[in-house]
């Protein structure tokens, strides 16, 4: 395998020293190889660590913004609408309720909107999906029988239901987060790929590696320094109780 490679990885909720393991595995496995990192979005609120992976992921991309993607998800919208002056209660005790506490914290400050600027610009700017040839790359998923051009930013950050379940081609492989898999590996369809591994929940980071010539993933790796292949297979899913 001599072609470039992108590393997609799943929900990282402020698990730092999860993400700076992975990474490494991920550098150890592609050796000579170039590849890229694409990031599900999920940085903050959860674990400990909100702030160094926030700052992590913002000098690594500013030194290399085609190699280091990240995408918004719903806990780092949560986050900006909590820290935004016109924000509502509902929302600021929303992303509280939610692991935003330890997102403030990890900051050690008492309202979101005391977090540095430059965080909360960085994340209001980053985008909601990535596609390629093969894939879409997209935080919880989409809305099935709907074009992947007319998608809502609500579904793309929250959706779980009727996506999950639905066994329809999307117009490309759909790569996600956004709901825990309760067995702590990713889970495989033929139309999604699901790679939210339950970090801040105990289990590990995970990131798939993707080549250009085929939608599937190639392989996958995890924080806890395991790299293996999964057939397509039904899976089980866990959705929270909370928001997620």
């Amino acid at each position: 395998m001599n072609e470039r490679m992108t590393f997609a990885i799943g929900d990282i909720h402020g698990c730092f020293e999860k993400l700076r393991s992975l990474l490494d595995v991920c550098r150890s496995s592609a050796r000579d190889i170039a590849h890229d990192f694409l990031f599900l979005g999920d940085y903050v609120d959860r674990g400990p660590a909100s702030d160094q992976v926030i700052c992590y992921l913002m000098r690594e991309q500013a030194s290399a913004p085609s190699r280091f993607r990240c995408l918004m998800g719903n806990h780092d919208h949560m986050l900006c609408r909590a820290a935004d002056p016109s924000r509502t209660d509902a929302e600021l005790i929303q992303w509280w309720a939610n692991g935003g506490e330890e997102t403030l914290d990890a900051y050690g400050v008492d309202d979101p909107s005391d977090l540095p600027a430059e965080h909360l610009t960085w994340m209001r700017a980053l985008p909601l999906q990535v596609r390629d040839k093969h894939r879409l790359f997209v935080h919880a998923g989409v809305r099935p029988g709907l074009p992947l051009e007319d998608q809502s930013q609500d579904d793309m950050l929250w959706i779980r239901e009727p996506f999950l379940s639905s066994r329809l081609w999307h117009g490309a492989l759909v790569v996600h987060g956004h709901t825990p898999t309760a067995t702590r590996s990713p889970e495989v369809q033929a139309n999604h790929v699901n790679l939210d591994t339950g970090a801040c929940f105990g289990g590990p980071l995970t990131a798939a590696a993707f080549g250009p010539m085929q939608s599937a993933p190639l392989f996958f790796l995890n924080s806890d320094g395991l790299k293996f292949e999964l057939k397509s297979r039904p899976a089980t899913r866990r959705t929270p109780k909370s928001f997620s």
